[in-house]
């Protein structure tokens, strides 16, 4: 129950913001701050603070204009002080971060009356590591000697780069974060100056009062609002929470771009092995431990491990090199062969059961052998190397532990099989670019992650809020229920939009005398934009393939080429700025785009007034993981385009839809150029589902 202190503090901030600010009070606005603020205050605790009930989950699609920034930070911020949890503010995309960051919460910092402190959380490999930096410099200088155990030693024209980074961290110009750096940096050369979780040592390392990461996280610790994104939320819930994020028992999330999550978790949760690959590491490995023991003797307690280590490799890299010649037979002349129902021929899963017979004490002595390193740079502790060696080899040996770790783990879950009536894991095969050549890599992926993110996220937080302006398919919340495991008791809630969109614009289906399946399409397309476009105006043309975009280009480049920007040739900041600039000039622009520019693109007033849709954005059908939930619907007797493709779809229509009215004041219209619309009887389900323009037939 939301106490009357608390909402009259929630109400009050409200009006401090609409005042400073100068802001429209909106209606949607304030149903937003409502509803979050009952779902969070309904908690109840039990004696340790943490949730006890089923309370506590507000999911909330706003349509665009309702400002929810404002209203989840408003409505949430006051209850997690004075619960004493953090809030945790998660988006999808850097634009949407840095907006939080930069702009929303700095100005509600400066408005209200209520005093908080916020940051922003990364993960490791964003940071400087000063122990990897300095030593890639003595390695330069020849002072030390390399363990380098992926032939990837520090390359000389880096120096100056290097050391001037040195200079930069050491007099404080730049904090170790690698978005913050004032010139691009390759990811080769900055692999040389990051550490995962396994090559850190943590409070062992004599850099650890400076590091980088660890003042980020003490910046953290004193926050009330910390920023991150939905692959590092996922990160640390996987690695059980409280790891690098504060523990979820302890935070209020809020997850913005929320129809992001389930998508994002399912990226999270594949698993991935190369062959060719793992056999290059294992035989790096091989060596790595032969120079190892010469350079560092072998301890009493890892006699064995360490004894059998070369063998157990030979064991692995024999069944790798069986695998291989299996694989190729299978794939043929194919790119990509996938498993039906998930299940494996069983020649090639017994190979890969082999695997894991060696596979388990290789990780136990790598397990042993980097806790024993670590150990060995604690000056407080009796560790069984030499100092200089730990040194030299804790990186390298934990970086080997990391790739053991991951090829257990896939290993586990290609070879594992599925109970009866469990949800099946996709599995299949691909050929993918390796050195000069390719490699096959295997993967295998959850085909939904409602349990993982129910059992790990949902159940554990002391509360949360999703917030989207697409969080329904075709005017349900049952897709994004059934993809992230939303508990059926949260809060769900629709807050429209405050613009009129009948007056603001309107929608055109277009009825060309072909539909998307036909060859005749293409030049129909092409014919309609001929006559259609405005040249002198802003117009954003979305396609659904890359190739029908390059095709489009390739017609129009010529007669167009002082209007059109391209994706794919330009990046998209660029894009963007050349359009507004020319647009700004009293010039017309033309923007050819994918999906990524029907999502995130904020282009108001005279930037965009015609937005051309050329097909409705059904998905990929040969993407693996959707082609495996099909076939399992398909199994159960139910109707995969009609639960699956057709609910996506509409999600990225209205998101594609959205681009064109982003104030009140704006005015255009919208060309779908998909006659399935009119045609075909999911068409009106489609049309029902978007902002109510006024209709052009």
């Amino acid at each position: 129950m939301l106490s009357s202190e608390t909402k009259e503090r929630i109400q009050s901030l409200y009006r401090e913001c609409i005042k400073a600010l100068d802001l429209k009070p909106r209606l949607g606005q304030r149903v937003m701050i409502a509803e979050i603020a009952k779902s969070l205050a309904a908690v109840h605790e039990d004696d340790k603070g943490q949730r006890d009930n089923d309370a506590g989950i507000a999911v909330v699609e706003a349509g665009t204009g309702t400002g929810k920034t404002l209203a989840y930070l408003l409505a949430a911020l006051p209850i997690a002080i004075e619960k004493e949890k953090k809030l945790l503010v998660s988006t999808a995309t850097v634009a949407l971060q840095e907006q939080i960051l930069d702009k929303d919460l700095p100005n509600l910092q400066n408005t209200i009356s209520m005093p908080f402190k916020f940051a922003l959380a990364k993960g490791r490999g964003r940071y400087l590591c000063l122990l990897k930096l300095d030593k890639s410099l003595q390695q330069l200088s020849g002072l030390l000697s390399t363990v380098d155990l992926f032939e990837q030693t520090p390359e000389e024209q880096d120096r100056e780069l290097y050391e001037k980074l040195l200079q930069q961290y050491g007099s404080g110009q730049w904090d170790g974060d690698r978005d913050r750096l004032h010139e691009e940096m390759a990811d080769k050369q900055w692999s040389h100056l990051t550490a995962t979780h396994r090559e850190c040592s943590n409070r062992r390392c004599p850099h650890f009062n400076n590091c980088a990461f660890y003042k980020a996280r003490s910046a953290m610790e004193d926050a009330d609002v910390i920023v991150a994104n939905h692959d590092l939320v996922l990160a640390d819930i996987s690695l059980g929470g409280g790891a690098v994020l504060p523990a979820p028992e302890k935070t209020i999330y809020v997850f913005d771009e929320g129809h992001h999550l389930a998508d994002k978790a399912l990226n999270h949760f594949r698993l991935e092995v190369g062959v060719r690959g793992q056999r290059q590491w294992l035989q790096q490995l091989e060596k790595g431990i032969e120079q190892f023991v010469a350079d560092a003797g072998i301890p009493v307690s890892m006699m064995h491990a360490l004894t059998e280590a070369p063998q157990n490799i030979r064991e692995i890299l024999q069944s790798l090199a069986l695998v291989w010649p299996l694989l190729q037979d299978m794939l043929g002349e194919q790119e990509r062969l996938r498993f039906e129902q998930g299940l494996m021929p069983e020649n090639l899963r017994q190979l890969l059961i082999n695997i894991k017979e060696p596979l388990q004490p290789l990780l136990l002595c790598l397990e042993k052998l980097n806790d024993l390193l670590q150990k060995s740079l604690d000056p407080k502790e009796d560790g069984e190397f030499r100092r200089d060696v730990a040194e030299n080899w804790q990186t390298p040996m934990g970086v080997m532990l990391a790739r053991a770790e991951q090829l257990s783990e896939t290993i586990g879950l290609l070879c594992a099989q599925e109970a009866e009536g469990d949800l099946p894991v996709a599995r299949w095969l691909a050929k993918i670019p390796f050195g000069d050549g390719w490699d096959i890599r295997l993967s295998a992926s959850p085909i939904a992650v409602a349990g993982q993110l129910r059992r790990d996220l949902w159940w554990r937080c002391y509360g949360a809020v999703v917030t989207s302006a697409t969080l329904t398919a075709l005017n349900s919340f049952n897709k994004l229920s059934w993809e992230s495991g939303l508990p059926d008791w949260a809060n769900y809630q629709r807050v429209t939009s405050p613009f009129n969109y009948p007056e603001l614009g309107e929608i055109q289906p277009v009825a060309l005398g072909s539909d998307p399946k036909s060859p005749q399409f293409q030049v129909d397309v092409e014919d309609w934009l001929r006559e259609q476009v405005d040249l002198s105006r802003g117009t954003l043309v979305l396609f659904s393939s890359r190739a029908q975009l390059e095709a489009t280009r390739d017609t129009f480049l010529q007669n167009w080429y002082d209007q059109l920007l391209c994706q794919g040739f330009l990046p998209k900041a660029e894009i963007v700025r050349r359009h507004k600039e020319r647009i700004d000039n009293g010039d017309g622009s033309i923007i050819f785009g994918l999906a990524s520019f029907a999502e995130g693109i904020d282009l108001p007033g005279e930037y965009v007034t015609h937005v051309v849709i050329v097909k409705i954005p059904f998905a990929v059908p040969d993407d693996p993981i959707q082609a495996a939930i099909s076939e399992w619907l398909e199994s159960r007797g139910r109707n995969p385009f009609m639960e699956l493709t057709l609910p996506a779809a509409s999600i990225r229509l209205v998101q594609a839809c959205g681009r064109l009215i982003r104030t009140e004041s704006d005015r255009g219209r919208i060309s779908i150029l998909d006659k399935r619309l009119l045609s075909q009887r999911y068409g009106k389900l489609l049309l029902d589902s978007l902002p109510p323009f006024r209709r052009i037939f």
